[in-house]
């Protein structure tokens, strides 16, 4: 838990104006309440516009719609209208598109201002999911964070097409590695979906998927035999194929290469027979790798070719393509073919710079990392949401006037009894510091990570722990509640260390800004150790020993020391780097 109640209220109860904003914001939540979106209208609307391709009829449709709606349900159907034109657009282009990004966004912003969770909830989801359909992960996180921050609250009683918004949800929070989120998702998906739907074999098939991904094999296995079954009844010779593949996923896994190939053959045979090219394309990669390890390569060279056919067309596959590579390259060294062993290392190059951005392992690490700071950051906000909506069906039942009468009472008899208290202002000072914390998390977030913007939050951050060590020197003369004030600066202080993913990322910035440096660095001082190594390359970002003790979490001493050991032992060539 971040912040204890009793060390908001007085931020949150310091003066009388703050606290009528609070009385009107509750007021304009009351006013509000009975303008929620008509869920069976939008359904009914998006279940009839969905399949059509040419944008120019879905805003017929709406404007024909929207003559017979009142004020609110026309502006919900115009949002959900430049949502699904946004989308024809996607499936026209096949590709990121400016006609597509602009209608999201002119969605999103009418979204805001009609204010209305279940909206946003559909609206973010859609945009997030289209940045995540070509691989933009990075781009598609704010939108998926948000969409799931409402979710999550549970507040919200007739979702806008709630299989597709939990699919796409867990689809997203699954490719992260929050494999049971994904799991949760999929789970409330099924609620809304009929076992003689295709999307139930589906939703069935990404649970086993994610298991799978967790290590929890036997798990995994259940739920592809489940969909396996689901999809034959259901007569989804697509979903079928993929289920094929995911079983031989497992048998792969286990060395049971012969069971791997059986599978993988039929997963084809019938992707191909019903243009399902991607899972085509899927399938070959792993029956190529499956053909690798029993050495029959030039099986392999034919089906890996066939895959890199349809990745090359498509501009948003360059993982796949690195993959391929990757998979070129082990069939070089164990043919000893140069030739495709220099083709599979020069792809490798220029893939290796597009992907780390995008839909790479890296990139993943990356948004694994952005999406744990975006949650950090909004629990703060979550909390105040939670006092400033306390008590509102209260409120609606028992009457604004009576409310706003006794909430004002309430919180001035608040403010005179803890401003006579000592603990006030050691109170204040600790939400101070959490805040201050947050906005310097946040200030990182907001610019490109550069070792710039590193220098500089880890000078606001060092700032911070001298404040928070004076603070902690203070309460030692102070007997009133000083344990449990000790303990909430010390949890401030242990959450100012970077952790390890923090530190990957840092070191990433660090070899795309100083590449000749570190090259050269590896190959003049062969012997340094890990931590020597990351101490001289802290040292080389101008960082005081303070801020390279933050960053690898170790005391001071230990830096002041290395360093000392390193220009004694390397006899000036240290200083020269």
């Amino acid at each position: 838990m971040l912040l204890k109640n009793n060390f908001l209220k007085p931020y949150l109860l310091n003066n009388y104006r703050r606290s009528f904003l609070i009385i009107f914001f509750l007021l304009f939540c009351a006013t509000n309440i009975f303008a929620n979106t008509n869920a069976k209208l939008v359904n009914d609307f998006i279940n009839e516009n969905k399949e059509v391709l040419e944008p120019a009829t879905i805003n017929k449709n709406y404007l024909r719609k929207a003559k017979t709606f009142k004020t609110h349900d026309s502006q919900v159907l115009q949002v959900v209208s430049k949502v699904l034109q946004a989308e024809a657009y996607s499936k026209n282009f096949d590709n990121i598109n400016n006609q597509s990004i602009s209608l999201y966004m002119e969605a999103l912003s009418e979204a805001e201002k009609i204010n209305d969770e279940n909206l946003l909830v559909y609206v973010n989801t859609q945009v997030g999911f289209f940045y995540y359909s070509y691989n933009e992960y990075i781009k598609a996180i704010p939108f998926f964070i948000k969409s799931s921050n409402l979710l999550d609250k549970n507040t919200i009683q007739d979702l806008i097409q709630p299989a597709d918004v939990y699919k796409k949800n867990a689809y997203f929070f699954g490719s992260v590695n929050e494999h049971q989120k994904s799991i949760d998702y999929l789970l409330k998906a099924l609620t809304f979906t009929p076992s003689n739907s295709k999307l139930y074999a589906t939703f069935l098939n990404n649970i086993g998927s994610s298991y799978y991904k967790m290590g929890a094999v036997e798990n995994a296995r259940n739920y592809f035999i489940k969909a396996k079954e689901v999809s034959l009844e259901n007569n989804d010779k697509v979903r079928y194929a993929k289920t094929l593949g995911d079983l031989a996923l497992i048998h792969f896994d286990q060395k049971q290469y012969q069971e791997a190939i059986t599978l993988l053959q039929q997963d084809i045979e019938i992707s191909i027979q019903n243009n399902a090219d991607r899972n085509t394309m899927y399938a070959q990669i792993l029956l190529t790798k499956a053909y690798v390890e029993t050495n029959e390569f030039d099986k392999a060279k034919q089906t890996l070719a066939l895959a890199n056919e349809y990745v090359l067309s498509k501009e948003y596959l360059k993982s796949h393509a690195y993959e391929i590579a990757q998979i070129n390259l082990a069939i070089a060294l164990k043919t000893n073919d140069t030739v495709l062993e220099l083709q599979a290392r020069r792809a490798l190059d220029v893939l290796g710079a597009d992907i780390v951005t995008k839909d790479g392992q890296e990139a993943i690490k990356l948004v694994g990392w952005e999406t744990q700071k975006e949650q950090f950051n909004t629990k703060l906000e979550a909390e105040k949401a939670k006092v400033e909506q306390a008590n509102l069906k209260i409120l609606i039942i028992c009457g604004i006037v009576v409310f706003i009468i006794v909430v004002t009472i309430f919180i001035v008899r608040s403010i005179q009894l803890r401003f006579k208290n000592k603990e006030t202002q050691y109170e204040k000072n600790i939400l101070q510091y959490k805040i201050n914390q947050l906005q310097s998390k946040s200030k990182l977030d907001e610019y490109d990570l550069t070792l710039k913007s590193y220098q500089s939050y880890l000078s606001d951050q060092n700032k911070q722990m001298d404040l928070i060590e004076n603070e902690l020197d203070k309460l030692n003369t102070n007997t009133v509640s000083k344990d449990q004030a000790k303990l909430f600066l010390q949890e401030l202080l242990d959450q100012q260390k970077m952790s390890g993913t923090n530190w990957l990322a840092l070191k990433n910035t660090f070899v795309k800004e100083e590449n000749d440096y570190y090259n050269a660095l590896l190959q003049n001082f062969p012997d340094l150790s890990e931590l020597n190594l990351r101490i001289v390359i802290l040292n080389k970002m101008d960082l005081k020993p303070a801020e390279i003790a933050l960053v690898l979490n170790i005391k001071v001493d230990v830096v002041n020391d290395a360093l000392q050991r390193l220009r004694k032992n390397f006899k000036g060539r240290f200083d020269n780097h």
